[in-house]
């Protein structure tokens, strides 16, 4: 891994300690995507000089404080420890109004921290699209970490497949004889599934977790 990055990486991480900012706090900031931030906290990829001297103001320090190397940190530094996580893979786009099928390519992956996770059950993320579901803030744009499951209970957020084909994003309402879809917007109609019907909708996963993307 190149010097300077990795440098610039631990300056950041350290920064973002000190000043108890969160990833997301930082991409909303500086104008940049959360998985751009990533990859400068990684030290896989180095920002242009622009960004760093935003993040400098953000920080309220010199640009030497994010480019040099310090090994000899103050005593009552607080010392860096990353949350373990793992790497989570971006599938496909769930749509929030129409339904669309989610396609099944790997768009990139997202660390995720594994208090968010149970061992043994398998996540991906996916991103939403419309506004169908916005009264709970769900908009464009936002990454939903799902969890596999072929069932969920009356009232979860879920992604659904109907005939087999599309996928959508909806809060499932489970009645005696009916699975009734349910958008949370009110420009939008639920749609319910009786007797036979029901046998067509298929629960692909639940929403576990959002994360607001800038």
């Amino acid at each position: 891994m190149d010097n300077s990055k990795t440098i610039l990486a631990k300056n950041i991480r350290y920064l973002m300690e000190q000043k108890q900012k969160t990833r997301t706090e930082l991409c909303e900031a500086l104008g940049v995507k959360y998985t751009t931030l990533s990859d400068w906290v990684n030290g896989k990829t180095y920002p242009r000089i622009d960004k760093i001297e935003r993040m400098a103001a953000y920080f309220g320090v010199e640009k030497s404080a994010l480019l040099e190397d310090r090994n000899h940190l103050p005593q009552d530094a607080i010392p860096y420890t990353p949350r373990p996580t793992k790497p989570i893979p971006i599938v496909g786009v769930v749509n929030c109004g129409m339904p669309l099928l989610a396609e099944d390519n790997i768009e990139g992956y997202i660390e995720t921290p594994l208090e968010d996770l149970n061992s043994g059950e398998e996540y991906f993320w996916l991103r939403a699209k419309g506004d169908s579901m916005t009264n709970i803030g769900i908009h464009e744009g936002d990454f939903l970490l799902i969890r596999k499951q072929s069932n969920v209970d009356s009232g979860d957020i879920a992604v659904v497949s109907v005939n087999g084909d599309d996928a959508t994003l909806k809060r499932v309402i489970k009645k005696e004889n009916a699975i009734v879809l349910q958008p949370e917007n009110p420009a939008y109609e639920m749609k319910i599934f009786v007797g036979k019907e029901m046998e067509d909708v298929h629960i692909r996963g639940r929403l576990m977790k959002l994360e607001k993307r800038f």
